[in-house]
């Protein structure tokens, strides 16, 4: 029995280290892929050039439900150069620090989704409100606020959206006004902050939005009181901390 153990021992072994190589390779290819998927949907220098608005019945009625909302048009709807490349329509509240966004992506099947964003004072961060759990599959830093309510209305988002901004306030932080003119910079600028976020430790980040996506764990799910460690982001934000 001995003999036998001794003599089945490297087999198994050896069949333990294959297995275990091949994991680890696969999930490097994993790794690898995601890093490569951020960085084409987050390119160095992001354009937006004016397009037609698509023709899909839900695009249209997301942006007719903003308008109803006192929202406004900043300008075209836009085809997004990343990749696959994206089209959006900007829109501006006529009095809350809030733009809107309706989005189809270039995926297949294609999504139409839409989101509700605020910007803080001298480039802090800002406040993403969304129903799409995905929002907060990207690692972010310590000014980037997001709410999640998963089947919510557009009004219901908008709502807890200027809750949200309101209770930033309160603790100090404050939206900066928006306008039409500013938003294609502001759309831009946003993507690059998020790009320097992902690439400063890539491999990291995308190990993070791997396991975020897997266990369906995402931050930022519900109010920002009712967050778990949002004071302490506040905290080491005011602090200067990223």
């Amino acid at each position: 029995m001995k003999d036998l153990t001794a003599k089945a021992m490297p087999i198994v072994m050896g069949l333990l280290i294959g297995f275990l190589v091949m994991v680890l390779a696969g999930a490097a290819l994993l790794i690898a892929t995601v890093v490569m998927t951020v960085a084409g949907a987050l390119p160095r220098a992001v354009t937006l050039t004016p397009t037609v608005e698509p023709g899909d019945p839900a695009f249209r009625a997301l942006v007719d439900r903003y308008q109803r909302l006192e929202f406004q048009p900043a300008g075209p709807a836009y085809t997004v150069g990343i990749a696959p490349a994206a089209t959006i329509v900007g829109l501006v509240h006529s009095s809350e620090p809030v733009y809107g966004t309706v989005f189809r992506t270039g995926t297949v099947p294609a999504v139409v989704a839409s989101d509700f964003i605020s910007l803080l004072e001298n480039d802090r961060g800002g406040l993403t409100t969304s129903a799409n759990t995905r929002g907060g599959t990207l690692p972010g830093d310590a000014g980037s606020f997001r709410q999640c309510f998963p089947g919510a209305t557009p009004e219901q988002l908008f709502a807890a959206h200027c809750e949200g901004v309101k209770w930033l306030k309160t603790r100090g932080l404050r939206c900066r006004p928006l306008s039409a003119s500013s938003f294609v910079a502001d759309f831009t600028r946003a993507l690059g902050r998020q790009r320097a976020i992902f690439m400063a430790n890539p491999v990291g980040n995308a190990v993070r939005a791997v396991w975020r996506t897997a266990s369906q764990k995402t931050p930022g799910r519900g109010r920002l009181p009712d967050q778990p460690g949002i004071d302490a982001q506040v905290r080491r934000l005011l602090a200067g901390g990223r």
